[in-house]
């Protein structure tokens, strides 16, 4: 879920904050900012992401956050007296100082400073229940009014006493014909221009999700909405390209120690060969082989193919292992060098299951419009599934990730792979 745009103002200050609160330390400690100085917040901001430090849309401030936050600072001082870039007490006063800025500034927005947005919902459709659901176990926000079906005159005079009273701050439209009501719409163009946010629920559920409702979108609304500049900007397309064969070079080099270990645990657990490499459909439907460490027994499609579920017992106890921790994905470093596969995108499936989800899923076909990635929106946000309504699900936010594409949207799709796979929530 999303996080609202004023915790989200406040989580952009708390970043910008302790980048400040960096060059206050060094001052202190008589320190210039020399290169570095300056790689140690470049990479302590990254580990600070990671840890979800600037995470400000709870509305608990718990002990096991101050305890995250006071563990990632002494680790970044740590590691920058051991390299002696500083010594003993110039890195315990610049990351104490870090540490207790950012425990008390959490504390002061999450209890002080922002509240929970007060929403209304106008009209019922097929996302209703869904939306509601969810708000009515976020902490960001608070369902204060429900209309369903109401005329008009009821509505206004709702919203302009809700509004007048300063208790409400969203409208969320499912309805089909509110806007037809022109005395209606001067009033919600007044509001708005008061700082009332008002949305259709498919911008709502897009902003608020993360994903796309794509049971309600037509070929219509895609001409009409912008986003999708992944297919046309080409300049997007070559600095990914650069950048997946830089990643690619540079982490294979440091992984490659760990690839040699898992294939020697491969051949000694059981029989079979080291790598397991399949068909599957990738940009522009073309087939392309795909390589990865083999975690499941020789014989796992012995009956045909078949859906990988949670808990499988087809997989190894060191394949367990690697896809806890994806080591089983790294030869997948070989089809990126080729150009077949990027570091973010979709997932690539086989073509076996993707004749069957295109008949069952509206706009599966899309998904192929751009190279399948070693990870994806879909993994970082969707729990492990393996049926028709999870690729469903799964298809949501790939189309959001591709709709909403760019360099700094996958920057943030690895960061978040590499939290998930940190603290052991790995498919």
């Amino acid at each position: 879920m999303a996080v609202s745009s004023v915790r989200k103002n406040y989580s952009y200050l708390f970043g910008i904050l302790v980048v400040m609160v960096y060059f206050v330390g060094l001052l202190i400690v008589n320190r210039g900012l020399g290169f570095k100085n300056a790689l140690v917040i470049v990479g302590a901001m990254i580990l600070y992401y990671v840890a979800n430090v600037f995470n400000v849309y709870t509305s608990k401030y718990r002990l096991r956050d101050m305890i995250i936050v006071t563990g990632i600072n002494v680790i970044i001082a740590l590691a920058t007296i051991f390299l002696k870039i500083f010594n003993y007490y110039e890195g315990i006063i610049i990351f104490g100082i870090m540490a207790m800025f950012q425990i008390a500034f959490r504390y002061i927005v999450i209890t002080g400073l922002v509240g929970r947005q007060r929403i209304m919902f106008v009209g019922e459709n097929g996302y209703t229940n869904d939306l509601l659901e969810s708000i009515k176990v976020d902490a960001q926000y608070k369902l204060i009014g429900f209309l369903k079906n109401e005329e008009s005159s009821t509505i206004e005079k709702t919203i302009t006493n809700l509004w007048k009273s300063k208790r409400m701050d969203i409208v969320v439209d499912f309805s089909e014909n509110l806007l037809s009501d022109a005395k209606l719409v001067d009033k919600l163009l007044e509001y708005k221009l008061e700082g009332m946010q008002y949305y259709n629920y498919l911008e709502f559920y897009e902003m608020y999700e993360r994903k796309l409702p794509i049971s309600d979108l037509s070929p219509e609304w895609f001409l009409k909405n912008t986003g999708f500049e992944i297919y046309h900007n080409s300049f997007n397309l070559k600095a990914k390209r650069i950048l997946d064969l830089i990643f690619a070079v540079i982490i294979s080099i440091c992984v490659f120690p760990i690839m040699i270990l898992a294939a020697i645990i491969i051949k000694l657990e059981s029989k079979g060969p080291v790598f397991f490499i399949q068909e599957r459909i990738g940009e522009g439907n073309k087939p392309f082989k795909i390589i990865k460490f083999r975690s499941m027994t020789t014989d796992a499609e012995k009956d045909g193919p078949k859906w990988a579920v949670k808990n499988d017992n087809r997989v190894t106890k060191w394949g367990k292992i690697m896809r806890a921790t994806r080591i089983d994905e790294l030869p997948q470093l070989w089809n990126v060098l080729k150009g077949e596969m990027s570091f973010v995108g979709p997932r690539p499936e086989r073509e076996f299951f993707i004749q069957q989800l295109e008949k069952e899923i509206k706009y599966y076909n899309l998904r192929h419009t751009v190279k399948p990635g070693l990870t994806g929106w879909a993994q970082v946000m969707y729990p492990y599934g393996a049926s028709v309504e999870d690729a469903y699900r799964k298809l949501q936010y790939d189309l959001y990730y591709i709709k909403n594409h760019d360099l700094l949207f996958d920057v943030k799709v690895l960061l978040k792979t590499v939290n998930i796979v940190i603290f052991g929530k790995g498919r």
